[in-house]
């Protein structure tokens, strides 16, 4: 049986191993390889395959650049997001846990400045508006010693709260300075606040000014030595009941003192005694004797 009975029809014998020959694989594998852009055509037909048509070379060349362009910096874009995000927000998180420590749970200890700046905004306020009410008073005893009660209050928290911090570092010295003159000043105005009169209040004067103006000049100088802004005007001095400091005699000694006042007379009589005008004749005693010089001449 001739090749051409087995096969069923007639095929030119000079095509199949030409397409074997150029391609080196079988017909089958020919229609898989070709391109899914460009027709197929059979080897088995007798029909030549047309070519594409080809895009021009600078569009084929933006086509081909382009596009891959894109992709590449998308792909970038997402592969970096997906890598370094989970580490960002991991140390956004540690970073928020690390604030919440320090600034809740277990927060550093406040400087020397910060604690004095805190104590001072504390108790300066009411401690100068009670030097107010006191300065307001002077005329009214009842008053002014509930304001002095009031300025003793504040000058002792004062001291107390800066007597409590141990450490002031550049400043312990200046702060033994302030804690000895303000434990002095207290006990200056427990005296006050203990008076029973203005005048009582009004002897202690000489001793309280230089003790309030000690306690003044040592704020001054530690808000220097801790770097702290100082007050253009400082505070005014203490004010005091405005009484006599020489209290005037009562009315059940005006007899006593009246005596006085009339024996003044008496005594005031011894000068016009002494310049009495017959005195002033003793000249013409000065005399006597020119008038008894012409006795010898009698005598002869």
């Amino acid at each position: 049986m001739s090749p051409q009975t087995r096969r069923g029809r007639t095929q030119p014998a000079s095509r199949k191993p030409k397409v074997r020959a150029e391609t080196g694989a079988a017909p089958n594998e020919v229609l898989e390889a070709a391109p899914k852009d460009e027709p197929v055509h059979s080897a088995r037909s007798g029909d030549s395959p047309k070519p594409a048509d080809s895009p021009k070379p600078a569009e084929g060349k933006r086509v081909k650049v382009s596009a891959p362009r894109k992709k590449k910096q998308h792909g970038t874009a997402y592969r970096w997001l997906s890598a370094y995000m989970p580490i960002m927000a991991i140390l956004f998180a540690l970073l928020g846990i690390l604030w919440v420590y320090t600034s809740f749970i277990n927060p550093p200890p406040p400087t020397p400045a910060q604690q004095w700046a805190r104590i001072e905004d504390k108790w300066s306020p009411p401690r100068e508006a009670a030097r107010k009410a006191i300065a307001d008073s002077t005329l009214d005893f009842a008053k002014q010693q509930a304001a002095y009660t009031d300025f003793y209050n504040q000058t002792k928290g004062w001291v107390d709260d800066v007597t409590a911090v141990k450490v002031w570092g550049t400043a312990s010295s200046s702060v033994s300075t302030f804690v000895s003159d303000g434990n002095q000043y207290l006990t200056l105005l427990q005296q006050v606040t203990a008076a029973k009169t203005a005048d009582d209040v009004a002897a202690l004067a000489a001793t309280i000014s230089p003790a309030d103006q000690a306690f003044t000049n040592d704020v001054l100088g530690l808000r220097h030595t801790l770097s702290l802004a100082i007050a253009a005007v400082t505070a005014p001095p203490i004010a005091f009941p405005s009484v006599n400091p020489t209290p005037t005699l009562p009315p059940s000694a005006a007899p006593s003192g009246s005596a006085g006042v009339s024996s003044a007379p008496t005594s005031s009589a011894g000068p016009t005694q002494v310049a009495s005008p017959t005195q002033t004749a003793s000249p013409t005693q000065t005399a006597s004797p020119a008038v008894k010089s012409p006795s010898p001449t009698a005598s002869r």
